[in-house]
């Protein structure tokens, strides 16, 4: 039990040491360009490409520290092969991580169970030293225990490959999900006010393209209440890149209609 809150708390301190800055720069940057009718194109690339690296980062984190993750060591943990109980290989160590998605309820299991969903499809165990030693000595003298300490470790870096291809066709799936559910958004009344509201703008004409140039890149909601009379305001913010650079336009909706917010929309 001792180890199993240990892994949680790595667990948390590699997510905030690996996440946590690559979405601070993000934001920064995502809100950078928000201010701007300009922007540099290697500037929105990186920005495009920095979470799906960051969570890969996430993933590839025992492998890159063969399985000691800073978490890991500031608490003297270490990712074992469960069946021989020795140094686990480059391909358990990406595969259990990949899981993270769900951590929520993977820390449920961790805790009722000692394992983590991830532990149970790569076959690997977390402990630390001392708990390894622990295990040892109570089956010193074991046959199966001296079976599985000899047993040769494999190491195919076909596996590896493998599993790195599933981790970049999951990346991949998330973006293309992304890019799916903002496409959606184009059927809506407040996309079409918003989209006929920028190629009207003076900022869009000065721009001499085509509509073919012109790309959703954010759809946010939020709604709000007034207690005092009852009233129920919902605004959404939709982005725009048109040859990259940043459009943002506001629009509220109260009484059942749309209207663009022209004092919080403004294109320098």
């Amino acid at each position: 039990m001792r180890d199993r809150f240990k892994r949680i708390v790595a667990f948390l301190i590699d997510w905030n040491i690996t996440l946590l800055p690559f979405m601070l720069v993000f934001m920064l940057i995502a809100g950078y360009l928000q201010q701007q009718t300009s922007g540099n194109p290697i500037i929105m690339i990186f920005c495009f490409l920095l979470v799906p690296a960051a969570f890969a980062m996430f993933v590839l984190r025992d492998f890159v520290f063969k399985g000691r993750s800073l978490g890991k060591r500031l608490f003297g943990l270490c990712v074992y092969d469960k069946t021989t109980l020795l140094e686990s290989s480059p391909k358990q160590r990406i595969l259990r991580n990949i899981f993270f998605f769900v951590y929520f309820v993977d820390g449920i299991i961790l805790l009722a169970t000692g394992e983590s969903i991830g532990d149970r499809a790569a076959g690997t165990v977390v402990l630390s030293q001392k708990s390894l030693d622990e295990y040892k000595r109570e089956h010193e003298g074991s046959d199966n225990l001296a079976d599985r300490l000899q047993k040769p470790k494999k190491n195919n870096l076909n596996d590896i490959v493998k599993v790195v291809a599933i981790i970049i066709g999951c990346l991949a799936a998330v973006i293309c999900l992304i890019l799916v559910l903002l496409n959606a958004q184009k059927n809506t009344e407040e996309y079409n006010l918003a989209y006929n509201y920028l190629i009207a703008s003076e900022a869009y004409d000065a721009l001499s393209t085509d509509e073919s140039k012109i790309w959703m890149n954010q759809y946010s909601s939020t709604t709000y209440s007034s207690p005092g009379d009852d009233s129920v305001t919902q605004t959404v913010e939709i982005g725009f890149i048109v040859n990259f650079m940043s459009f943002e336009v506001v629009c509220h909706k109260k009484n059942g209609e749309w209207q663009v917010c022209e004092e919080c929309t403004l294109f320098d």
